[in-house]
């Protein structure tokens, strides 16, 4: 779409609307508007008083007088629209507007060149004036209407060319087909836009509207009661689907759960000779002296080493000389720089809490100035007695 109008998505509010389906194919009518002139339009409103509810085309709120078969069809007035193909056509000044209708639903929907007020004006009375305005609408009639694989059975006039002398033999003459005054429930057929648009602003849905993003119209319950109808929908979704998932996620750990009993019985039945599905009571009795997993130890001595290092401080790391470790139990011998540097290390080891207490280190200082520390202290956390693995 953006290719075939001369003006940057981001100037203009547009809408779309299903026009039907023919041959398999999807015919979508789109219409556009520039920002600046809807906001023109709708500022012009507001200064007489007017918020509308609906800024559409104008074809469209015309189609919707078929659709809700409000106009008589065929030359018999019994006949309702929505049982013929019609073209309905409603001209002034300044504007000109045509609809197709299908059995009573828009396939065309288009505005045509009109004159100015005062060609209207003298096309009243002045013939050659008559016969030139009508020439011009013909024309731009009879291209929109080869446009479309659709032949109308008659053509209904509305609006300032349904009161002009002669209009309707002229171009029912020119485009080759029955044409008529519009006739409505109420009024004339100057009123037939008038009472298009109304129907439209009472039935907004699905037809161009372009009171949207900023330009909407929040002053009813409409738009809200829609929202909430959808929302409402959503959840009512959401919940089902919750439920369907809580079921199957339940059923999917129940069949879980059983695996494990049933993977711990396996294990236990084969290591201690009884089936045990409590996994509590199975790690108590293969942590027993009477299991042969007794003897397995939980950490080595080199995850006891690598949790010494992480543990010592960037700052003030120390050159290790000598490390004896167990299990159960860890010495180091090293030489820092100075005897804060021994302090700040003896700080950073006291946090963690797998290793025991720890005493203030035997010192010494080096004929290189740096000072010698050697301390002992136990590891707590592999679950057993002193001595190790």
């Amino acid at each position: 779409m953006e290719g075939a109008i001369p003006f940057d998505l981001a100037e203009v509010v547009w809408d779309a609307a299903l026009l039907g389906q023919v041959n398999g194919k999807t015919d979508v009518l789109v219409g556009i508007v520039r920002k600046t002139v809807l906001r023109e339009h709708l500022a012009a409103l507001a200064a007489a008083g007017i918020d509308p509810r609906v800024v559409t085309l104008a074809p469209l709120a015309l189609a919707g007088l078929g659709e809700k078969n409000l106009v008589s069809g065929a030359l018999d007035p019994a006949i309702p629209l929505q049982a013929v193909t019609a073209a309905l056509l409603d001209a002034g000044p300044e504007r000109a507007d045509l609809a197709l209708l299908d059995a009573g639903r828009p396939v065309l929907a288009r505005a045509l060149a009109t004159s100015g007020a005062q060609a209207w004006a003298a096309a009243q009375t002045d013939e050659v004036a008559r016969a030139r305005l009508l020439a011009q609408l013909s024309r731009d009639l009879k291209i929109s209407l080869r446009s479309r694989k659709v032949v109308p059975q008659k053509l209904l006039l509305a609006g300032a060319v349904a009161l002009l002398p002669g209009a309707a033999a002229k171009l029912g003459a020119e485009v080759q087909l029955p044409v008529e005054t519009i006739s409505l429930p109420s009024g004339g057929p100057e009123a037939a836009l008038a009472l298009g648009l109304a129907l439209r602003a009472q039935h907004p849905r699905g037809r161009v509207n372009f009171r949207k993003g900023e330009f909407a119209f929040t002053k009813d319950l409409s738009q809200v009661r829609g929202q909430l109808t959808r929302l409402a929908v959503a959840a009512a979704i959401l919940l089902v689907l919750g439920l369907g998932f809580g079921m199957a996620r339940l059923s999917s750990l129940h069949r879980q759960a059983a695996a494990y009993d049933e993977a711990v019985c396996t294990a236990t039945k084969r290591i201690l000779g009884a089936c045990t599905t409590d996994y509590r009571q199975a790690l108590g009795q293969l942590s027993g002296g009477r299991s042969r997993a007794a003897g397995v130890p939980r950490v080595s001595a080199a995850d006891v080493l690598a949790e010494l290092v992480a543990r010592l401080p960037e700052g003030s790391m120390p050159l290790l000389e000598d490390v004896e470790l167990t299990t159960t139990a860890i010495r180091v011998k090293g030489t820092a720089e100075s005897y804060g540097k021994v302090e700040d290390i003896i700080s950073a080891l006291k946090k963690d809490k797998c290793f025991g207490e720890i005493k203030a280190p035997r010192t010494d200082q080096t004929p290189s100035k740096r000072i010698s520390f050697a301390f002992d202290f136990a590891y707590t956390c592999s679950g057993e007695t002193p001595g190790g693995a």
